[in-house]
């Protein structure tokens, strides 16, 4: 076993997506780092990493070799620290793909709890409405909200994000506050991509109701933030996610429409893009992410919108 510290540094390179970030990692030189690499390949006598200044990547013969010592090596390395008590050492980056209303509010919420815990841990996220391509991005994490693609079966749904009718008490003393759905085809819309299409279930006198809203909007943008500061503005209701309109209910800039209405919900999930392959950093903070949102979904209720309460995510119950 002369070589395992090499095997040790090779699979520390691969994780941290180069030489320079297992070296800052390691705290070890990267010209260190890179000479025990290729003496680890000249004594295997192939080459294990293609080497350019844009992407590392493995050869086939790399590939082969991550695979088997990763696993065993992680063990050791996890093994380690739960019998020194060093899990609260834990270090390096972690990188994410996320929504932009998300992580710009319930996913920096997580960051910052996790790194009050683990102060040496770095995060880099990459923000993106569109999540077909997430997974070719070199990312550990991916969080998306909205229909599961096929080709992420895999992905952990973490809730649902409840979504709720919000103006400005600007506008309601403007335009007068509706008190049923059908009074929204007088009023001034805003929409917001996926809610291009309003529709409202609840109760009136008759019972139970689905409400159909077809009025064309005064604006339309795919951009959450965009949508509610324009509400926040006077220009009209919008249909927006409530973790996102949460600290302008606080402050009143908006308020509550048609409360007992539910206008609509999104899955909200987790993927781990190398389940196999996952440094301790990474599936400490998935443990984390999956706990924090546990913690909301056995709060609130999955029946009922209810716009005072800052827990962003709902059950499945």
């Amino acid at each position: 076993m002369k070589y395992i510290e090499e095997f040790y540094l090779f699979v520390k390179v691969v994780q941290e997506g180069g030489f320079s970030h297992a070296a800052a990692a390691l705290g070890m030189p990267t010209g260190t780092i890179s000479r025990r690499i290729s003496q680890l390949e000249e004594q295997l006598g192939c080459s294990l990493l293609h080497r350019s200044t844009r992407k590392l990547r493995l050869t086939d013969e790399g590939l082969r070799y991550y695979e088997r010592l990763c696993t065993p090596l992680a063990e050791i390395e996890q093994a380690t620290g739960e019998i020194q008590g060093q899990e609260h050492d834990i270090s390096g980056l972690i990188r994410l793909a996320a929504p932009i209303a998300l992580s710009n509010t319930i996913l920096v919420d997580m960051l910052a709890d996790f790194g009050l815990r683990y102060p040496q841990v770095q995060f880099d996220i990459s923000q993106t409405n569109d999540h077909a391509p997430l997974c070719d991005q070199d990312r550990d994490l991916v969080f998306f909200n909205g229909e599961l693609p096929q080709s992420l079966p895999n992905a952990l749904c973490l809730g649902h994000i409840q979504y709720g009718l919000f103006a400005s008490p600007l506008y309601l003393e403007k335009m007068g506050t509706p008190s049923h759905p059908a009074q929204l085809e007088e009023h001034d819309l805003i929409h917001c991509w996926p809610h291009q299409h309003w529709q409202l279930t609840g109760r009136d006198d008759q019972g139970e109701q689905v409400v159909q809203i077809k009025r064309v909007p005064r604006l339309n943008v795919n951009q959450t933030q965009a949508a509610v500061r324009a509400a926040r503005r006077h220009l009209g209701i919008v249909n927006a996610p409530l973790h996102y309109v949460h600290p302008f209910l606080q402050d009143e800039q908006l308020v509550a429409v048609l409360p007992d209405w539910q206008s609509g919900r999104r899955p909200f999930y987790m993927l781990l893009c190398q389940p196999q392959f996952t440094p301790l950093r990474v599936k400490m903070f998935a443990e984390f992410v999956e706990k924090y949102s546990a913690r909301y979904r056995s709060h609130q209720r999955d029946d009922q919108f209810l716009p005072a309460m800052p827990l962003p995510i709902a059950s499945d119950d």
